[in-house]
């Protein structure tokens, strides 16, 4: 299915986004040489989806030179675009050092999930993006200004983390000062809530952190990874922070008696009404043991090892 011209939203004067699974980010105009630039935040999730955007800009924008790909973390549903996009470009690609390295190194990223090397079920394209170089490097929060004819779109990277290892969100200010901000998968919008009630996340309580900041952000409009624009960003915010607190007072509960983690995990899985599949199952698996090490942290359940089991139960 090709990406058609009413997925683009217009935001700003040069700033509008492509409205998919996956919500790409397109900062498009023209520079002080007058050439047409395009730069995208994150490419989708395979490099079917790259073609097809690729196509879309060739088909809209047929003078326009794709400049870069601007990656909020490196989830292969966020940059499985990006190899192909740099092969038929020669586009650079941008990001934070940390999701850099497993941009290079993608199967660091089936590892993490997995707890070791991963059975050959895993290595989809669903969780595992075709390796990429990363030619910029964000190094903290940064700011960057896109020259063009009209004066300066700003580039602000906002630290994120806690779904991935070192994700980021980018706040851009327009020539015509409208603010955006592509918030990654530290949002989803409400859909995606609603179907995915238990979010991936790699660190609980960094999470929470990023969802307080990000609050505290000033912009017209927000972008999740997932889901529907927002201009006010209090009420997703909110049910973000909600789903977590839920999932904690949820596993807490199941804690009055005594459970592994893979038992844990079972009543969790029951409990929400979701039936688990191999990448389910770990991607679900992960995400439990993330909330174990939040609450345990936080003096809200401890273990004991018995009978060569890790078994955890809440405090009295």
């Amino acid at each position: 299915m090709s990406v058609t011209t009413e997925q683009l939203v217009t935001l700003s004067e040069h700033i509008s986004y492509l409205s998919m699974p996956t919500n790409i980010g397109f900062i498009r105009f023209f520079d002080g040489a007058g050439k047409d630039c395009v730069y995208l935040i994150d490419s989708g999730n395979d490099e079917t989806t790259g073609a097809r955007i690729l196509d879309f800009i060739k088909a809209n924008f047929p003078d326009a030179t794709l400049k870069a790909i601007i990656n909020t973390h490196s989830h292969a549903d966020h940059c499985g675009g990006n190899s192909y996009l740099v092969r038929e470009t020669g586009c650079e690609v941008w990001a934070s050092r940390g999701e850099a390295y497993l941009m290079e190194y993608p199967t660091i990223e089936t590892q993490l999930i997995w707890g070791g090397t991963p059975i050959h079920d895993l290595r989809s394209k669903y969780l595992l993006a075709n390796p990429c170089r990363v030619q910029k490097v964000f190094d903290g929060e940064e700011e960057f200004f896109f020259h063009c004819m009209e004066g300066e779109i700003s580039l602000k990277v906002i630290s994120l983390p806690g779904h991935y290892v070192d994700q980021v969100g980018f706040l851009l200010t327009d020539t015509d000062g409208k603010k955006v901000m592509f918030a990654g998968d530290v949002l989803s919008g409400r859909n995606s809530i609603r179907k995915h009630w238990i979010q991936y996340l790699l660190d609980e309580t960094k999470t929470k952190e990023s969802l307080f900041k990000i609050q505290t952000v000033e912009a017209d409009f927000f972008i999740p990874g997932h889901g529907d624009i927002v201009d006010n960003i209090e009420g997703i915010a909110e049910l973000n922070l909600l789903a977590i607190l839920e999932t904690e007072d949820m596993i807490v509960d199941e804690l009055k008696s005594p459970k592994t983690t893979e038992e844990l995990l079972k009543s969790v899985a029951d409990r929400s009404g979701i039936v688990l599949k191999t990448s389910q199952f770990c991607l679900i698996g992960s995400t439990l043991r993330s909330y174990l090490s939040g609450l345990y942290e936080n003096g809200r359940i401890d273990y004991v090892i018995e009978e060569n089991r890790m078994v955890w139960k809440r405090k009295s």
